[in-house]
Parts: structure tokens; C-alpha cells; sequence
């Protein structure tokens, strides 16, 4: 159905679609945006949510 759209619809849905940051995960349980903490312990990095100590909600990173 997209296709049958004139091109600069097409344009617009694709550009709508892919805006955004989709390198930085986003909190499952609060919906902004993580960042990415090092760990005291041992050194390894980890995305935690911004709302810590509110939501301890935490990624590892992949390596």
C-alpha cells in the first residue's frame, strides 16, 4: 500500500519512521531514553535508566 503513494508521501512516511536516536535503548518500564553508566565493581559498562534510583531498570551492553 505504501508503494501505490505518490513519492513525496512516501518520503515523508520514511523520514517519520526513521527519526529518532536508535542507537541509545530505551527503558522498558519508564520509556526515556538510557544512558550508558560504568559499573563500580568491575569496570564492564551498562545502559541504566535515567531514573535511577527510582527505576533500577538496567541492559547490559553487548560486546
Amino acid at each position: 500500500m505504501i508503494k501505490k503513494l505518490p513519492d513525496d508521501k512516501q518520503k515523508r512516511l520514511l523520514d517519520f519512521a526513521t527519526s529518532g536516536d536508535y542507537t541509545t535503548p530505551t527503558c522498558t518500564r519508564c520509556g526515556i531514553k538510557m544512558v550508558l553508566r560504568k559499573s563500580r565493581r568491575d569496570g564492564s559498562t551498562f545502559w541504566g535508566c535515567r531514573n535511577y534510583p527510582k527505576c533500577r531498570m538496567t541492559i547490559n551492553q553487548r560486546r
